[in-house]
């Protein structure tokens, strides 16, 4: 999630109804993680219980379906692989979906980055320590499958990391310098991100008021860009249409790498967003809950910033907040992945 505000309080108690249960990673593919290499990064994360993660073989007498490939799952900043509290809903919506169309766990993949801490959301960028964990989990799970291309499902901030995982590169960040790798490439047949911000927040502008949390930091957070060169435009960065035609602008340079790669990140890009998707205005603070959480109309110096560059298609939804954009498609979701079209 693209969560800013740490004052104000976001309920995260447990939810009453019963969930179904589909993680943690079976004992087969943590065996497996374990003996190549990769117990290191701890991807069970059992520190969130069953919440913590999804995926994997029940043994390995398990026949995989090569018929399908894998679909790895990203969620956002303070949220969990599956859900884990009321507001740190995962992605249990969506495999239970895809479970019902034929898929089976050895097939659906996800582990959980960060915390369901929400008043630690400001602190989370893209560091080097996530980034290169979440690159060597896609690795791994394509090494257990055997798999030769896999599918990217993301939401919110992880939108932009799952694009840096498979972009590979340089990533500067307070946690040092560091190469997640060289980008995979036709390795991905399908990204679809949802509500992400790959152009940045507008609720990140403001460095000269003192908005200065990590998140919206301009070196590898979600910084938008302060105006838009030549022309002074201060405050308007959500406007639509911008009063004065927008080149020359600068902002966060990861950001910025993204979207200037000459790499395509997918043989196929999807992405969704909400038209009420409406970020807590950062200044006044004047909301209690963070449903919403892009804003804006989603625009950001005249474009959308959910929208990954090079998109084959779009899908808008107009009533829809942030978590709903993730919880009430995956049959939307389902579909893209399996059609390559939108529904």
């Amino acid at each position: 999630m693209l969560l800013l505000v740490p004052s104000i309080l976001l309920i995260s108690t447990v939810l009453s109804q019963d969930i179904p249960e589909y993680g943690p990673i079976s004992a087969n593919f943590d065996a497996w993680l374990d003996r190549n290499g990769y117990g290191k990064y701890d991807y069970a994360r059992l520190d969130l219980g069953t919440a913590g993660s999804f995926g994997g073989m029940s043994s390995d007498m398990e026949y995989f379906d090569t018929s399908k490939d894998p679909v790895i799952f990203f969620h956002g900043n303070s949220d969990a692989a599956l859900t884990a509290n009321n507001f740190s809903t995962g992605w249990t919506t969506t495999v239970q979906y895809f479970l019902n169309q034929g898929y089976t766990l050895g097939h659906l993949y996800g582990t959980s980055w960060g915390n369901t801490n929400t008043t630690a959301a400001v602190e989370r960028d893209h560091d080097c320590v996530t980034v290169f964990r979440l690159r060597k989990f896609v690795e791994a799970v394509m090494d257990y499958t055997g798999a030769k291309q896999i599918n990217i499902i993301s939401h919110s901030m992880g939108v932009t990391l799952a694009r840096k995982v498979i972009l590979g590169g340089y990533i500067n960040a307070d946690d040092g310098s560091c190469n997640i790798g060289k980008p995979l490439g036709n390795k991905v047949r399908v990204i679809l991100g949802i509500a992400g911000a790959n152009f940045g927040l507008c609720a990140c502008v403001g460095h000269w008021l003192g908005v200065t949390w990590p998140t919206c930091n301009d070196d590898n957070g979600l910084w938008p860009g302060e105006t838009c060169y030549p022309n002074p435009m201060n405050g308007q960065c959500a406007a639509s249409p911008l009063p004065s035609p927008c080149n020359g602008l600068t902002y966060s340079k990861f950001l910025m790498d993204l979207n200037n790669s000459r790499f395509k990140p997918a043989q196929h890009i999807f992405s969704m967003w909400s038209m009420e998707d409406e970020l807590i205005d950062l200044r006044r603070m004047s909301r209690k809950f963070g449903d919403d959480l892009i804003g804006d109309g989603n625009m950001v110096w005249g474009r959308p910033t959910s929208e990954i560059p090079f998109s084959d298609s779009n899908k808008i939804y107009k009533n829809y907040t942030h978590m709903e954009t993730k919880l009430n498609t995956a049959a939307d979701q389902f579909h893209i992945i399996t059609q390559l079209t939108i529904p």
